[in-house]
């Protein structure tokens, strides 16, 4: 048992030794490879990024999101206070308050601040009653909004519905646009990082076409002769996921210490990228190089 541990560990350092034999060869080829999988990956990396702060921006959003139903001229306080009941007992309302008349008005002051002077020639108060209507954070995100505000808007005595309707519409386009531009950009990206690992392998195996044909008439399997180009591919797809993790940290860096982003606060919490984005970048990367070998060898050495 001891002595086949030791020839598979000679065999693995045997296959490292000659993959990075191989890059050092052709260290041109190597650094395109590098380059484009850290370039793809970051690219990539910055549209999740954004989609990510994007996402949970619309998700801060619903958990403050508040719906306000104005009621009818003649609707009485004591009737607003029944349907005020009524409608706190639904599953999605948080809280809901009242305010009458009076109170939009002296609100309304307030805001106006040192303009509240024009409201002095007010004849009668126009301004309705309302309630203020607060969802539970998870049907704010949910999207539920417009199902409530038609069932608000169906309640006897309410005249009018309004939550913002038409930004938070063009807020989830946005997210959606965000989604399928990244979806496609990151397909292309991705299609043409295996390219290139394919077709940097596939160079390294024409530069010794010779001395792999003789390694195959001496009896070497196809594991063998393959195996070296399957970790060199592992080596590029892991050092340019590393770059492209550096470089996103490094851009991060910059933009959150230099920049007075909109989005920042809500969209990265941390100078760094989340662990689980460096995990995926890891991953892919080690994925692109074992793909990109595999589809030039099958081509090369048909087993």
């Amino acid at each position: 048992g001891g002595f086949v541990n030791e020839m598979r560990v000679s065999l693995l350092g045997y296959f490292f030794r000659k993959a990075l034999g191989n890059i050092w060869t052709n260290p041109f080829l190597s650094l395109v490879t590098l380059s484009t999988i850290a370039i793809s990956m970051l690219i990539l990396g910055l549209f999740v990024l954004i989609y990510m702060n994007v996402q949970q921006f619309v998700n801060h959003l619903g958990d403050d999101l508040q719906i306000t139903a104005y009621l009818n001229e003649d609707y009485s306080p004591d009737k607003a206070e029944v349907l005020r009941s009524k409608i706190a007992d639904w599953t999605e309302i948080e809280e809901i308050t009242y305010m009458s008349k009076d109170q939009a008005l002296a609100h309304f002051r307030t805001q106006l601040k040192e303009y509240a002077g024009i409201l002095e020639g007010l004849k009668e108060n126009p301004l309705p009653a309302s309630f203020e209507v607060k969802l539970k954070p998870q049907f704010g995100r949910s999207g539920k909004i417009e199902e409530l505000s038609a069932r608000l808007e169906r309640l006897p005595g309410v005249a009018e519905v309004q939550y913002g309707k038409k930004w938070v519409a063009k807020l989830r386009v946005f997210v959606d646009v965000i989604k399928l531009v990244g979806i496609t950009v990151g397909g292309l990206l991705l299609f043409a990082t295996t390219f290139v690992v394919s077709n940097t392998i596939k160079l390294t195996v024409y530069s010794r076409q010779e001395e792999l044909e003789i390694m195959r008439l001496v009896g070497a399997t196809d594991f063998f002769v393959k195996a070296p180009f399957l970790i060199e591919g592992l080596l590029h797809g892991l050092g340019g996921a590393l770059l492209a993790a550096g470089g996103l940290s490094l851009l991060m860096l910059f933009l959150l210490s230099n920049l007075d982003l909109p989005l920042r606060l809500a969209v990265l919490p941390g100078s760094l990228p989340p662990i689980q984005l460096i995990g995926g970048f890891l991953g892919l990367g080690l994925a692109l190089g074992v793909l990109g070998s595999t589809v030039s060898l099958r081509r090369l050495l048909r087993s």
